[in-house]
């Protein structure tokens, strides 16, 4: 957005709403953070909030233990490593979080029910043919 606006000339609102489908309040704010900051304006900043329970470094040793394991973890298994290694039982949902902010992709068990529409066109298609 900014590259659009500043260096190729672009409307702010045009390309926020048109392009972003944003508000061009929110357009202006990251405008003015990029001129006031250039590209270190554009990254997150730390938010105010609840600390967390656990410290950054037994977080990152967990981290660490999870990576080296290749066939993958559950959540529950995840809180309960967290629990015995840091003494804090998390909820499910927030090991999701720190899952995802750590790069993980969980681990999803298969239903029968659960075919994607991908396979269900391909099923019904082999059936139409025979």
């Amino acid at each position: 957005m900014v590259r659009r606006v500043r260096a190729e000339g672009k409307n702010v609102t045009d390309v926020a709403k048109n392009e972003l489908h944003r508000s061009r309040a929110w357009a202006y704010k990251w405008l003015k953070r990029y001129d006031m900051d250039g590209l270190n304006g554009l990254k997150d900043r730390p938010r105010n909030g609840r600390p967390p329970e656990v410290p950054e470094e037994k977080l990152s040793k967990i981290r660490r233990e999870l990576s080296e394991n290749p066939s993958g973890w559950k959540a529950k298994e995840i809180m309960n490593i967290i629990h015995k290694k840091a003494g804090v039982r998390y909820h499910e949902v927030h090991v999701y979080r720190l899952l995802h902010k750590w790069g993980f992709k969980p681990k999803v068990k298969y239903h029968k029910g659960d075919l994607s529409i991908r396979h269900q066109r391909k099923r019904r298609n082999s059936s139409k043919k025979s």
